[in-house]
């Protein structure tokens, strides 16, 4: 790399940390920085307490890890890899692209500035993996988490530009990758092949205890076409699993070769890399052009925008078209039609297979009510597609002729019902999961009315915790984040601020519309017995209503009066 790009690198570097030691000085920056040291320095002191360790446990390290290092493989090849690591600012297109520079030097660069966040991630886990667990010390402990981390993002990388490659010159970018695409095919393959012979033995030994299940888990893993495929991954992984540096010298010895082999692909591919860096540069560029002028005929990728959902109509309700408009930015229809497909076939699959003990049904349904209980906790957090948004923009919204109340009302219920879909999905999953399972405690009755009930129940949760997320945003803009979500130390700790005050203020919210409930329940529960739960979800619905109309008038006014210059970008 040439001494221009170092420069270019460590400035950024320096400007960077000196504008966020600058925003120390809010209060709102400074409370997040503290929050999130002090949730690291809890899990690091909690680390330090000791383990008891077992050769059960030391042994899962490997296949365990291994398995997992091929999820993110596979994941890295299904969604194209790492588009970002290919991505270029305007002005770095503008003034480095024309430089009298090699197309190696550019893709040195880009893999120091990624050196960046892996040296960021290397530190925090180096932290969270205690000493005692690993029997390393944290210097051999940092050394292997940066080579996996390293191998993983090379990989990345290398996929997203074979891909890349493919998708822009056809048959001609087949011809330079066929050795990358038949390695890729030989071991996707090889490995269906091994899982055909190795699932009915795992499954077999799942069904008579914990040790042979274990045993036949790092066999398969260890022997046959399976084996082969997973040595590579295992070898990524063993470093972290070695019991002292002699073992640990050894297990480097491949690792670092494996990280070698993936420099190497990735410098042979740097032929299409600045076709790929332009192309994903004037991706981002045209995606950002497409979320300013919702609903306008552009270009992403080289492919034409899917169209809508469901059409806007020329005549309705004006703040309609925000509701539209925050929908159509995360669920048009060729995403929808590919999501609701992936659904119905994950949901036949575990309805297929549902009923058979320690087999994939079980595995999917834990899956996917652990991924529930996440959504229901921190869904309003990911979801986004509302006021957090939209704020930054609070100059062009004021000038609408609608009230604050129905702005607000609108730009709610766009998050809270993508939050619902996503969460009734995962239920959805789950009871297909245990559709057909005698073991469970709860009755097929009991699961179904379950459903029933979050069905029901969640569309309006949603709306009132989406509802104050939103208000944060009207009432307080300079402790919100306003636009994409942040991330880093700071931004760990003013999620853990929000998140902890929101809970607070969805018990208070929730706490009359229960206590109605409850209310009217007992009071008819001896005339009509289980009928009363119709009525009484009606009272507690009515309560709920009436809070967040009372909730939507305040923020309707605040958002009326609201400076545009108080929002922090």
């Amino acid at each position: 790399m040439t001494g221009a790009l170092a420069y270019l690198t460590t400035r950024s570097v320096a400007n960077r940390l000196t504008g966020q030691v600058a925003r120390l000085r809010s209060p709102r920056y400074m409370l997040a920085l503290l929050l999130g040291l002090g949730w690291l320095g809890f899990v690091v002191w909690q680390q330090r307490r000791p383990v008891p360790s077992t050769a059960a446990s030391g042994t899962w390290v490997d296949p365990g890890g291994a398995v997992l290092v091929l999820a993110l493989v596979v994941w890295a090849w299904v969604s194209g890899g790492d588009g970002r690591a290919l991505t270029f600012s305007p002005a770095e297109v503008t003034f480095l692209f024309p430089a009298p520079m090699p197309r190696r030097s550019l893709v040195h660069y880009k893999l120091l500035r990624t050196q960046l966040l892996v040296l960021l991630n290397v530190v925090i886990w180096t932290l969270v993996t205690g000493r005692s667990r690993s029997g390393l010390s944290p210097a051999l402990r940092a050394v292997a988490i940066w080579t996996l981390i390293t191998t993983l993002s090379l990989h990345r990388l290398g996929a997203a530009l074979v891909r890349t490659s493919l998708a822009e010159h056809g048959r001609f970018g087949l011809r330079h990758r066929l050795l990358s695409v038949g390695a890729v095919i030989a071991a996707a393959g090889t490995l269906a092949w091994g899982a055909r012979d190795a699932v009915p033995q795992i499954v077999s030994a799942a069904h008579q205890s914990g040790p042979a299940f274990r045993d036949a888990v790092s066999r398969a893993l260890s022997q046959g076409p399976l084996g082969v495929v997973i040595w590579p991954f295992r070898a990524m992984v063993r470093p972290l699993a070695a019991r002292g540096p002699a073992e640990w010298r050894l297990a480097m010895l491949p690792a670092l070769g494996i990280l070698l082999l993936h420099y190497l692909w990735v410098l042979r591919s740097d032929t299409a890399f600045e076709e790929a860096a332009a192309e994903a540069s004037l991706a981002r560029a045209r995606r950002r052009e497409t979320r300013r002028s919702a609903g306008a005929l552009a270009q992403a990728g080289g492919r034409a925008v899917a169209p809508a959902l469901f059409p806007l109509g020329p005549t309705g309700w004006p703040a309609t078209a925000l509701f539209w408009k925050n929908m159509t930015a995360v669920l048009r229809r060729r995403r929808a039609r590919n999501i609701g497909l992936g659904l119905a076939g994950a949901g036949a699959l575990l309805a297929a297979t549902s009923g058979d003990p320690g087999g994939l049904a079980q595995m999917g349904g834990a899956l996917t009510l652990t991924w529930l209980g996440f959504a229901l906790l921190l869904g309003p957090q990911w979801i986004r597609n509302d006021l957090r948004g939209d704020l930054a923009h609070a100059d062009l919204l004021r000038s609408y002729p609608l009230p604050g109340w129905s702005i607000v009302a609108s730009e709610t219920a766009a998050s809270a019902v993508t939050l619902t879909l996503l969460q009734l999905g995962l239920a959805l999953l789950a009871y297909l999961a245990y559709l057909r399972d005698t073991t469970l405690e709860l009755g097929p009755d009991i699961r179904l009315s379950l459903l029933v009930a979050a069905a029901l129940l969640l569309p309006p949760i949603n709306f009132m915790a989406m509802l104050l997320h939103n208000g944060a945003a009207v009432l307080f803009p300079g402790w919100v984040r306003i636009g994409t979500a942040a991330s880093g130390v700071e931004a760990l700790g003013q999620r853990l601020l929000s998140t902890t005050a929101f809970l607070v203020l969805l018990c208070v919210m929730l706490a009359a519309p229960v206590a109605a409930s409850i209310l009217a329940f007992q009071s008819l529960d001896d005339v009509t017995g289980d009928w009363a739960f119709g009525p009484a979800f009606l009272v507690g619905l009515g309560v709920l209503a009436l809070e967040g109309a009372l909730l939507l008038r305040q923020l309707g006014r605040a958002l009326e009066r609201m400076d545009p210059a108080a929002i922090g970008r």
